[in-house]
């Protein structure tokens, strides 16, 4: 048996989370919490994951089922995945009874909430945020421990097509993002489910959960009153977004420049690799990827300052979400993007405090660019 695992002391990475979620399809999790020293569990299926960056899972959950008051309360819940010979296991804890957990070993994740041993994967998630919906509620969790065993997962829903079907909600996800940072629809537009349905092929189920993971984008926005709504963007938004990422950048050059050895700046290196295979001239290969090693570069320059809130202040200025508005779905950009970057990585090799903070304003002033030449184009907002 091989076991892929991640505590809650180590970054859950991309990677690891695409393949720990692999094992939902569209079968069958029992959701664990506990809270006041009693345990709750129930069978759901309407769980699925939301963000791979960070990593994000949802939980729908009947509001008349006690473990949802439980989550509540705990602030936190765990997705265990079954298998296909747990179907005895399902039916326990779909059916009410004084206590589900007899007889089922378990082991105690963050806060003591239940994980069921012979699960074939397990997600502990921290919930960020809870949202009503009808006589469900639907939490948000961000994903602090993740493990993966081998084993097929118990399904019920088309037979054995659910991870066909886990593939599927990902393609509407991407044809939604796609529309958007194409401006099928404008911004400040109110789009429906049924509308956004009427774009994927009528399926509304796949039309909320596209919806559901572009907000967690910030590429559209939730209104109690309107619904959802394209988000604007603008030479202001963009402009602070890239003028904070350079404040934490030169900061961190000035901690750091001529006090680094190579092997802090491997990471760099292997991120700037990365980009120079997916930006080739001024064309794009492949821009998610590009995208993504993009920020992973910058990040890790972030990183060198061994300051946990300075990371996390990088984390939270959306720096994705704003290239990704920037470039649109085009498929070209321009080289010089990728060599003030290395002009950005030699300065540090060197130890050259100056150099580095010029290559990181140049880097800022070329994105400012982008972004005013793509609002040029489309009337000032996207």
């Amino acid at each position: 048996m091989t076991q892929d695992y991640v505590t809650n002391d180590v970054a859950v990475d991309s990677g690891l989370f695409r393949h720990v979620v692999g094992h939902l399809a569209s079968g069958v999790t029992i959701v664990t919490t506990r809270v006041d020293g009693h345990d709750h569990g129930m069978t759901a299926s309407s769980v699925t994951s939301l963000s791979m960056d960070p990593p994000m899972m949802l939980a729908c959950i009947n509001n008349a089922v006690p473990t949802a008051a439980a989550i509540e309360r705990s602030g936190r819940f765990t997705i265990n995945v079954l298998g296909r010979s747990h179907g005895d296991l399902a039916y326990q804890f779909a059916s009410p009874r004084p206590d589900k957990f007899a007889g089922v070993p378990i082991d105690r994740g963050t806060g003591g909430v239940p994980v069921l041993a012979d699960a074939i994967a397990s997600l502990e998630c921290e919930v960020t945020e809870q949202v009503t919906g009808g006589s469900h509620s639907v939490f948000l969790g961000h994903v602090i421990s993740a493990t993966a065993r081998d084993g097929d997962p118990l399904t019920y829903f088309r037979g054995g097509f659910g991870r066909f079907e886990f593939e599927r909600n990902d393609r509407a996800y991407e044809q939604a993002r796609d529309m958007v940072l194409s401006r099928v629809f404008a911004a400040g537009q109110v789009i429906t489910v049924d509308e956004l349905a009427d774009n994927l092929g009528g399926d509304r189920a796949r039309s909320f959960y596209a919806l559901t993971r572009l907000a967690a984008d910030g590429l559209v926005q939730r209104d109690p009153q309107r619904g959802y709504i394209i988000a604007p963007f603008d030479v202001r938004t963009s402009d602070e977004a890239f003028e904070a990422r350079l404040a934490i950048e030169v900061g961190v050059i000035d901690q750091v420049a001529g006090h680094l050895d190579s092997h802090q700046l491997t990471a760099s290196r292997a991120h700037l690799e990365t980009m120079s295979h997916h930006l080739v001239g001024d064309h794009f290969r492949d821009f998610q990827a590009y995208l993504d090693a993009n920020y992973a570069f910058h990040e890790a320059i972030v990183a060198l300052s061994g300051n946990a809130l300075l990371v996390a202040a990088f984390r939270s200025l959306s720096i994705k979400n704003v290239m990704m508005r920037s470039f649109g779905t085009t498929a070209t950009s321009s080289a010089a993007f990728l060599e003030v970057q290395r002009d950005l990585l030699a300065a540090l090799e060197n130890g050259d405090a100056t150099a580095a903070r010029l290559a990181a304003r140049a880097y800022c002033d070329l994105a400012k660019a982008r972004t005013r030449h793509l609002l040029a184009l489309t009337g000032g907002q996207v």
